[in-house]
Formats: structure tokens, sequence, C-alpha cells
């Protein structure tokens, strides 16, 4: 009984490791549709406030060579593809290395 308690919690962990990454995308699927907002209004600021920029942005700093692309996901998936020049940080160690990174460059960190 104890054992089939242990592996009943260690599955729901690893499922919730699973979708931690991408948490918010089957509820923000299942929201009622919003209007759009109008051109004048900007979208309310990440509760993390980390700068968001477009996928455009990035690879114009990316041109200039001013960037350091963190994939915060597992080194499975990291070995599997990910984005030229990246380094693996897992998303668990982030902390753990920060007084690593280079200070002068900007970081951009993806999971997905």
């Amino acid at each position: 009984m104890r054992s089939f308690i242990l592996y009943s919690a260690a599955f729901i962990i690893a499922i919730g490791a699973l979708v931690a990454c991408n948490s918010k995308e089957g509820v923000i699927s299942q929201l009622p549709k919003m209007p759009a907002q109008s051109p004048q209004q900007s979208p309310p600021p990440p509760a993390d406030n980390a700068k968001r920029i477009t996928a455009q942005e990035a690879y114009e700093i990316f041109k200039k060579g001013n960037l350091l692309v963190i994939d915060t996901r597992n080194e499975v998936a990291y070995k599997e593809s990910h984005i030229k020049g990246a380094i693996l940080i897992p998303a668990g160690d982030i902390l753990s290395k920060v007084d690593e990174l280079p200070r002068d460059k900007m970081i951009i960190t993806y999971c997905t």
C-alpha cells in the first residue's frame, strides 16, 4: 500500500513537471474569447516583469552578436533540437548559475 502511494505521488509529480512549461496553454484555450484590444492599448505587463520580445526582435539582436540564448528545457529535448548557439541551463538551475551569465549581453530564455 505504501509503495502504491509513493508511485502515485511520483507519477503525479512527473506529469506536473512535464506540463509545467506549457501550463497556461490549456487554460488559455478554455477561456471565453475576449474582444480584440484596440491598437492604442498595450497588453498589461507580465506578472514576472520580464521583458517580452518578438522572434523578429530576437533575430535582429542575434545578428548583431549581442545575445545569449538559454534553452531551459531538459537535456533530452535540448539534444533533440535547439536554437543554434543556445546553451542548456534547465529551468531549475538558472538561479544557481545567474552569477556565471554575462552582464553585457541580452539573455533570452525559452522552454518550447
